[in-house]
């Protein structure tokens, strides 16, 4: 038992060097890295089976509050476990400073609790200098990780808040892609055109934050106007609309727009670990035709839709995620033409 006391500092200080490097990764938001990974899969999964057995969509807005916490708390409880076993495997190398005794067990996770935390109590102090050196690296691994964790919280609160503000824009214009193209055509005062420019700059923004964490796409709100999973098929809908559907010249940065929203639709694609959704049913451009917009053939829209099938399916996926009903993103053409 002795000897294989002794080893504990190597299991120990890979957990020390997993947090450290996970959690600096995540503060540069250079993507997930593998024990986050594994954090956010575990806590998500266990917020939409919370979702699923109490049957309520407001669950799922809590997911944010999970995943972050679970994530904070999973770095510091691995960090404290990981020194506390460095410490205790070398008998000795702490003792009780008023007893001079060497510390159990319970005392060396004490001692590495308020070591990592930086309060530096002293009752319980190393024994010799290697322990104290040790006792500084501990003490500036805890730092490190605070730091690491204000710089991952920050962008995320950043992104959030760009995520329903782009989400609150498009609703307004909204609510369903037919009447954001028709905001699109008769509301801006350059058509579509207008839309697409007061678009392009918050995609590409919302693009980049979610190629580099592609988590935020785990984050669900509890109003439907601040959801991005419900915004973003509804202008990916409104946009084959436009590019498919419309009998004109196709605006110029719709292209770009739609590359944007097929981007964050596969960065979604990467994180979603459920079964692939079905292609939804076409879009009802009846609403269009009433109020004198120039439409394609039935046929000739159905061909451009079964050229964007996959972006399609992906989109429908994210709605039913959030737990949005395709029918609240799209009034469907119930006929199938």
């Amino acid at each position: 038992m002795d000897a294989l006391r002794h080893l504990l500092w190597l299991p120990g200080a890979a957990l020390v060097l997993a947090v450290l490097l996970d959690a600096l990764m995540s503060g540069l938001q250079a993507g997930e890295g593998l024990l986050s990974r594994w954090i956010h899969r575990l806590v998500y999964a266990a917020v939409r089976w919370l979702a699923r057995v109490t049957r309520l969509r407001s669950v799922l807005a809590w997911s944010t509050l999970a995943l972050i916490s679970g994530t904070l708390n999973t770095w510091t409880a691995l960090l404290w476990l990981g020194w506390s076993l460095v410490f205790w495997a070398q008998p000795g190398a702490l003792e009780v400073a008023s007893t001079e005794q060497t510390a159990n067990f319970g005392e060396v996770v004490y001692f590495v609790g308020y070591s990592i935390s930086t309060l530096g109590l002293g009752d319980i102090i190393a024994t010799d200098n290697l322990w104290r050196v040790l006792t500084d690296v501990a003490a500036i691994s805890g730092f490190f990780l605070l730091t690491f964790a204000i710089t991952f919280i920050v962008p995320v609160a950043q992104a959030r808040s760009a995520r329903r503000q782009f989400a609150l824009l498009l609703h307004r214009a909204g609510p369903d892609a037919q009447t954001l193209v028709l905001d699109a055509v008769q509301g801006y005062p350059d058509g579509v055109q207008g839309l697409l420019k007061d678009l392009h700059t918050q995609l590409n923004s919302l693009d980049a934050q979610h190629l580099s964490t592609p988590n935020l796409h785990r984050f669900h709100e509890q109003e439907r106007r601040q959801a991005l999973d419900a915004a973003l098929p509804m202008l990916g809908e409104a946009l084959l609309v436009i590019g498919g559907a419309l009998d004109m010249e196709a605006p110029r940065g719709l292209r770009r727009s739609l590359d944007s929203v097929d981007s964050l639709s596969r960065s979604y694609g990467c994180v979603y670990s459920g079964p692939d959704a079905p292609i939804p049913p076409p879009p009802d451009l009846q609403p269009l035709r009433e109020a004198g917009l120039p439409v394609r053939s039935a046929a000739e829209f159905a061909a451009y839709l079964q050229e964007h099938q996959a972006l399609r399916r992906r989109l429908h996926g994210m709605a039913r995620s959030g737990g949005w009903r395709w029918a609240e993103i799209v009034r469907v053409d119930a006929s199938g033409h």
